[in-house]
C-alpha cells in the first residue's frame, strides 16, 4: 500500500459524521467550542480515566486565529463505553479528577491572560455523561474554579456532545 493511500485511509477513520459541540458559560459570557475545537481521549484503561478538551470556536482553524483563546480542560475516571455516568463533589474532590480553565492563552503560545483552578470543595461541580452510543458521549457539567486571587469563577449550563477519535 503506498503511503499516500495510508495516510488518506488514517485520515479518513479520525473525520466522524457528525459535528461535536460544547457550550457553557463562564462568569455569564458564552464559551463555545466547535467540532475542530474538542478533543475526548479515554484512556480505555481499568480506571475509565478520560480528559476532554475544548477550546474557543474556531481555535484549531489554519491560519489560526491571531485573538487569544479560551482552553477548557476536564480530567477524571469512571468512563465506561456505552453506559452513563455521573460524577460528583464527591469525585472531583479526589486527585485523579481536575479541571483547569484558561482565559486568553494566545494562539501561537505564550501565558494565558488567566488560569483557573478547580475549587475541589465546592459542592456544586458535577460532570454527567447521558447517553453512550459506540465512542459517542453527550452530558450536561457545571465546575466552579478560583483564579490565583482566590475569586470565584462558575463555568455553568455546560452541554457537550463529544466522540473518542481516536483510530
Amino acid at each position: 500500500m503506498s503511503t499516500a493511500v495510508l495516510a488518506a485511509a488514517l485520515l479518513t477513520s479520525a473525520v466522524a459524521g457528525e459535528a461535536q459541540s460544547l457550550s457553557a458559560t463562564i462568569d455569564g459570557a458564552a464559551f463555545v467550542s466547535d467540532d475542530g475545537g474538542i478533543t475526548l481521549i479515554p484512556l480505555g484503561d481499568s480506571s475509565g480515566s478520560f480528559t476532554l478538551v475544548a477550546i474557543t470556536a474556531g481555535g484549531s482553524a489554519y491560519p489560526p486565529p491571531k485573538t487569544p483563546l479560551d482552553r477548557l480542560s476536564i480530567t477524571c475516571s469512571g468512563l465506561e463505553a456505552g453506559k452513563p455516568l455521573h460524577l460528583d463533589s464527591k469525585h472531583f474532590g479526589r486527585a485523579e479528577c481536575d479541571a483547569t480553565f484558561a482565559r486568553g492563552v494566545k494562539p501561537m503560545g505564550g501565558d494565558p491572560e488567566a488560569e483557573y483552578r478547580l475549587d475541589k470543595r465546592h459542592a456544586d461541580n458535577r460532570f454527567d455523561v447521558e447517553t453512550a452510543a459506540g465512542k459517542r458521549y453527550a452530558g450536561r457539567f457545571q465546575l466552579h474554579f478560583v483564579d490565583a486571587s482566590g475569586a470565584a469563577h462558575v463555568l455553568g449550563d455546560g452541554r457537550f456532545d463529544a466522540e473518542d477519535r481516536q483510530y
